[in-house]
């Protein structure tokens, strides 16, 4: 019977999101007694936090990092390799090429379908690179109807594995306030609006809502992240602080950074005007802490009331108006709180996410196994037929 007993996790950007999720992804794979090596950057943010895994920084940029994913490839050798998000089609399918030809299963999840630069020239390059991997994973399914749509990918080749679990909410993972973090206030409801600045994230019709409120004394809105306000004029953010106490962390965090600003924060805003899956969502709900989205942010799951409360598109006052009403009643978001106690959790959640990867790992390296055997029994068959 063949098993994937040997991963190889392939992270070329080592910071962020991405970088998080595949370290849970390799956490609960090896919790689930497989053999894993994770391979990142050489710039790995995590590289410093303790893991239990095989894991190794070397991946360099552009070109060299190819050849640095086949030497991982030749010194491990793994019956799967998973890629996360890909840029350079070429190098991927080459790689995809050889690797198969070692008798390697090679899958991938696209968290993005296409790079952000130059996503229609490279479109063509990318609908031929996802039909030679083994298996593609999208993990919702609006990911798979695009992929199918768009890039032409055969529904039977691709697998929808849902959750975006981040090694950040770990229970023993590393955590530290920003040294710009204010200190906490007796009886502060502290709402935190995380994550790169982006106008269609609509934070600034949040804060010109909030400017028009009066909003009670114990409110206090925590802004975070890489350029977060930078598009939001000065004069509005005055006016809105003319109304409500608001810090401003206006650049890259850390990892242990994020833990300690979601471990100290009572409510995550996200008023977003754009159409998105985010995993924000599923960090607030490991660290159980209520989201108050607009129904622009999708949700694998999410339970009202539970999980948070949901505000129609484009009615940033309604969204403000709900923002003032948990500041003025903080048991609903205490209660809110505690019935995320009774989810999953972060142990739960890596290893629904693992055992899900591990059986598509098997599926995998049995077809490719059926595939090879069709292949060299073929000309065989043909030599003894005449």
């Amino acid at each position: 019977m063949h098993e994937a007993q040997k991963i190889l996790i392939v992270e070329g950007s080592g910071r962020g999101f991405l970088s998080h999720y595949a370290h849970a992804l390799a956490l609960g794979l090896h919790e689930a007694g497989r053999r894993v090596r994770l391979v990142t950057a050489q710039r790995d943010e995590l590289a410093g936090w303790p893991a239990p895994f095989e894991r190794r920084a070397s991946l360099r940029p552009g070109i060299a990092g190819w050849l640095d994913a086949m030497a991982e490839t030749r010194s491990f050798g793994p019956d799967v390799v998973h890629f996360q998000w890909l840029a350079d089609p070429v190098g991927a399918a080459l790689y995809v090429h050889r690797a198969r030809r070692r008798g390697v299963a090679v899958l991938y999840t696209p968290h993005n379908l296409l790079p952000h630069r130059g996503r229609w020239m490279t479109m063509p390059l990318f609908r031929r690179l996802y039909r030679v991997f083994d298996r593609i994973i999208a993990r919702d399914a609006h990911m798979m109807w695009a992929a199918h749509e768009m890039l032409g990918v055969d529904l039977d080749h691709m697998t929808t594995i849902t959750g975006s679990p981040n090694i950040i909410a770990h229970p023993r993972a590393p955590r530290r306030l920003p040294d710009e973090a204010p200190s906490r206030r007796p009886g502060e409801i502290r709402a935190l609006h995380f994550g790169h600045g982006c106008e269609r994230k609509g934070l600034e019709p949040m804060l010109r809502a909030l400017a028009g409120r009066d909003c009670p004394e114990n409110l206090h809105l925590v802004l975070a992240g890489a350029g977060v306000a930078r598009s939001i004029g000065a004069d509005v953010i005055a006016a809105a602080r003319r109304r409500v106490r608001i810090s401003i962390i206006g650049r890259y965090l850390e990892p242990d950074e994020v833990g300690g600003l979601f471990a100290a924060t009572d409510l995550v805003t996200m008023p977003y005007a754009k159409l998105c899956r985010s995993p924000i969502l599923d960090l607030a709900a490991t660290f159980r802490k209520p989201v108050l989205r607009t129904d622009r942010v999708e949700a694998t799951r999410f339970v009202e009331g539970e999980h948070g409360l949901t505000v129609a598109n484009a009615d940033a006052g309604a969204f403000v108006d709900v923002l003032v009403r948990l500041a003025r009643n903080p048991g609903s978001v205490a209660a809110m709180h505690d019935a995320l106690g009774h989810g999953p959790g972060f142990a739960g959640e890596v290893a629904r996410l693992a055992a899900a990867h591990a059986s598509l790992y098997d599926r995998a390296v049995r077809d490719l196994a059926a595939q090879r055997q069709t292949a060299a029994v073929g000309p065989l068959a043909a030599a003894v037929g005449k």
